[in-house]
């Protein structure tokens, strides 16, 4: 009989044991000091370092601009942003490229007159971006950069004699964030527009791509859940 009520007594022990090292593994995980793979221990979902909820962003850019129609040429221009959430934020941008076409001077050679007239194209849309995909890209041992794909999707108007109708815009871009208050931005996006040269007149693609710095304004917010931490 004591033999048997020893063996008990092992086997509780030996019960409660394996039973406590799942605990303890998961307190483990819990705990923000513990190192990534430490006795088993896994770091949790951790805030992002750049915060864009509640912030406005003002941004400059430069590039160029493709046209089906009519020549490609470069863009410049601006944009301002408010974000009422951390993934989705509304966008208002300007775009400036010259409206030319290269075929112009022999075909004014051959008709003996100007057959198009070159000019300045201003493009304002509305946009709302989305941004759900969240990325880390290291630098450095120590330096590690934060950053966001984002999704654009809007429309507005072309301010040009050979445009007709509104505008409407499509596109995809990556912003880098160096630090909590400034961004690095590449956009690539289409933009559906009718236009007009040399008595064609037809739905064009016009494909534009630009490299931009942001800032944003104010600092950055805290979700109430992180407040509480």
């Amino acid at each position: 009989m004591p033999r048997i009520r020893r063996l008990s007594l092992v086997l509780v022990v030996a019960s409660l044991a394996a039973t406590a090292r799942p605990a303890l593994a998961e307190e483990a995980c819990l705990d923000p000091a513990n190192e990534l793979g430490a006795a088993g221990a896994r770091k949790g979902v951790q805030k992002r370092d750049f915060l864009k909820r509640l912030r406005a962003e003002i941004s400059v850019w430069g590039g160029f601009w493709a046209s089906d129609l009519l020549s490609s040429s470069y863009d410049y221009g601006g944009a301002v942003a408010f974000y009422p959430f951390e993934d989705i934020g509304f966008e208002v941008s300007l775009l400036v490229t010259p409206f030319s076409l290269a075929v112009e001077k022999p075909l004014t050679q051959f008709f003996q007159g100007q057959v198009f007239a070159p000019s300045i194209g201003f493009v304002l849309v509305g946009d709302v971006l989305w941004s759900p995909i969240h990325l880390k890209m290291r630098v450095s041992e120590r330096a590690i950069v934060h950053g966001d794909i984002f999704f654009a999707l809007g429309a507005g108007d072309t301010f040009s004699g050979t445009v007709q109708g509104a505008t409407f815009d499509v596109g995809l871009g990556l912003k880098i964030y160096p630090n909590r208050w400034f961004a690095v931005r590449f956009d690539l996006r289409d933009y559906l527009m009718v236009q007009e040269a040399i008595a064609v007149q037809r739905t064009t693609n016009n494909v534009i791509g630009t490299l931009g710095l942001s800032v944003f304004l104010p600092g950055p917010r805290e979700t109430r859940s992180e407040a509480k931490k």
